[in-house]
């Protein structure tokens, strides 16, 4: 069973039709729509990568090796790993019986068991030297080098660094997921993240951090927080963890941040504190104007201010 190669010689193509192909991949949840596409240029490249599927008990895992019930696989770089696994959990092994490196096939994907059923498993591989662009829903836009797409009983995506290529030789891909700049936009926001994981069940996208935001405007905004959270269903938009905002000499920390983008404010909540050269502001939900960096204190006020 050989995986089929979809992305590889781009450039032909775009001679042959003199126009841009842009193969890419959709997720339907619900009434909206979650697309991923390359640009379809020489260097981009777009892979159906199958598999066979195995249930059992998680006896073993090591960098090199997993057992699952009484078969065992080897993995790499490229193989996704659900977090959390551990000796004793019921998982589901998707490898491809075809590729063996010391008689044991390879594991392309290692998750915890579900309700889901069936025989096969698709990942499609989306790797592109310009960023791979994904939109989630109308609202939100993410780019990054390297996504891969998950489609059967569970849909899922993953943007990262990293890169993939086909090993024609070997007539095999080769991917390598690494932490890298991944960068999702919403509006005038836009915030720098590591890696990010989208699933199709829950409508939830989460971006790993550090992360570091801008957002252009009269008064220019920076700001970071640890991590990102993106409810697709309510459009909604949460930073997480040690948020700060910079902006036209003000500066305002608080646990975690609700972006109403079209509102044009954000909602701050827990310990949030302002602060600028007239002094400062407390409470525990704020309401932060976008635009111009004014704080307006909704619940549980303090403050202290000089002349």
């Amino acid at each position: 069973m050989r995986p089929l190669l979809l992305g590889i010689g781009l450039g032909l193509l775009l001679a042959l039709a003199q126009e841009v192909f842009r193969p890419e991949v959709e997720l339907l949840r619900k009434d909206k729509r979650v697309v991923a596409w390359v640009s379809g240029e020489e260097e981009s490249l777009f892979y159906a990568d199958y598999g066979d599927l195995h249930v059992g008990e998680l006896r073993e895992l090591t960098p090199a090796k997993a057992v699952v019930g009484e078969r065992a696989f080897f993995l790499d770089a490229g193989t996704v790993l659900e977090e959390g696994l551990k000796p004793g959990d019921r998982v589901e092994a998707a490898y491809n019986p075809d590729w063996e490196r010391e008689g044991l096939p390879y594991l392309m994907r290692l998750r915890k068991a579900g309700e889901e059923k069936g025989e096969r498993y698709l990942r499609l591989v989306l790797f592109d030297p310009k960023g791979v662009e994904v939109r989630l829903g109308e609202e939100v836009e993410a780019r990054g080098p390297l996504a891969l797409v998950e489609r059967g009983g569970r849909e899922e995506l993953f943007l990262s660094g990293g890169e993939a290529r086909y090993l024609e030789e070997e007539g095999r891909l080769e991917v390598q997921p690494l932490p890298g700049r991944v960068v999702l936009t919403q509006g005038a926001t836009r915030v720098e993240g590591v890696r990010l994981r989208y699933q199709n069940d829950t409508g939830e996208a989460f971006l790993e951090g550090p992360l570091a935001l801008s957002r252009e405007g009269e008064k220019p905004l920076k700001g970071k927080a640890q991590a990102l959270r993106y409810l697709l269903d309510e459009d909604a938009l949460w930073l997480l963890g040690d948020v700060e905002f910079v902006q036209g000499g003000r500066t305002t920390r608080a646990e975690r941040a609700l972006l109403r983008e079209k509102e044009g404010y954000a909602y701050l909540f827990g310990g949030v504190e302002s602060r600028d050269e007239k002094g400062f502001v407390r409470g525990e939900r704020v309401r932060y104007a976008l635009e111009s960096g004014a704080v307006v204190v909704l619940g549980r006020v303090a403050g202290e201010f000089r002349e």
